[in-house]
């Protein structure tokens, strides 16, 4: 819904929820694993959106920090769930090629009966980094997650020898041999 200026405008049903004591706030979160998609939300049972399913980690689950800022850097963000039963654990250890795959995380508002107020909104989007695995205890997963503006810190990696490169060819043959 917009006004006549083309400004989006929250329906009415949606402005009503989210004053008013009953609407709960909740985060959703998608981590594109290798072995297959893991959702889950911060709320209990399996909520459905989009077409997908979201498996409630209740208290268990924590996420850091979303940080906003105006500068050109990249920000991180960890997610933790402790305590976790060992077959989580277990899973967690077998999860091989997680590094630089999609991590995203919506906000939304839900209502009394469980909702939503109007569509979740984009919270973070950006690149699995690191999983720090405790088994004990309390076994606790923490997987610590990178803006994509983290490409900007990594420098490239360049030999300069007297050998040609191919990357440099644009016609597949160095053209300074020709000299």
């Amino acid at each position: 819904m917009s006004d006549g200026n083309g400004t989006p405008r929250r329906s009415l049903h949606a402005a009503s929820s989210a004053t008013s004591p009953v609407a709960a706030p909740v985060v959703l979160v998608e981590l594109d694993f290798a072995s297959g998609p893991f959702r889950a939300w911060t709320g209990l049972g399996p909520l459905n959106w989009a077409g997908k399913v979201f498996e409630g980690v209740g208290s268990i689950g924590a996420v850091g920090e979303v940080e906003e800022t105006v500068e050109l850097r990249a920000v991180r963000l960890t997610l933790a769930l402790s305590p976790v039963p060992q077959e989580v654990v277990d899973i967690a250890l077998a999860e091989r090629s997680f590094r630089l795959r999609p991590a995203r995380l919506w906000g939304a508002l839900l209502d009394a009966e469980g909702a939503f107020v109007a569509d979740p909104f984009p919270l973070w989007a950006g690149l699995m980094d690191t999983m720090e695995v405790t088994d004990g205890a309390e076994p606790r997963v923490a997987l610590t997650c990178e803006s994509r503006l983290v490409d900007l810190e990594r420098a490239e990696v360049r030999r300069y020898t007297c050998g040609p490169d191919p990357r440099n060819w644009s016609s597949g043959r160095a053209s300074f041999w020709a000299l």
